[in-house]
């Protein structure tokens, strides 16, 4: 499976080609990043699937254990979402990352359009 460090930087490659001043003008270009762009976002957003099952489970367990230990159920998820805060602040952020991309996609398919528009009144 490709890593998140790989598909952070197919994203990037994908956006560096779409920013482009060729790209911009250009419905085939815009097409083939887009795809190679929908893809990497794609995985990224199955590694952040697992780092949310992960975050999830371990919440829990963490609750679970602090109750076991006394702990009220208000200061214990406290307490547990403290610990797994590092897991919480990546998936913020490929969450973010995942949005800004799916958003760019949906540029694209815009921009290919009035490109394609274009075209036909220009005939």
């Amino acid at each position: 499976m490709i890593t998140i460090e790989e598909a952070l930087k197919g994203i990037e490659s994908a956006q560096d080609t779409i920013r482009n001043a060729t790209a911009l003008s250009s419905p085939t270009i815009l097409s083939e990043q887009m795809m190679r762009l929908s893809q990497y976002t794609a995985i990224l957003d199955a590694h952040l699937a697992d780092y949310e099952k992960e975050y999830e489970v371990k919440l829990s367990n963490k609750i679970l254990s602090k109750m076991q230990e006394g702990i009220k159920v208000t200061p214990a998820e406290s307490m547990a979402k403290v610990e797994l805060a590092e897991i919480k602040s990546q998936m913020l952020f490929l969450t973010r990352i995942s949005a800004s991309c799916w958003r760019q996609v949906g540029v694209a398919q815009s921009r290919i359009n009035h490109l394609l528009q274009e075209s036909k009144t220009n005939i």
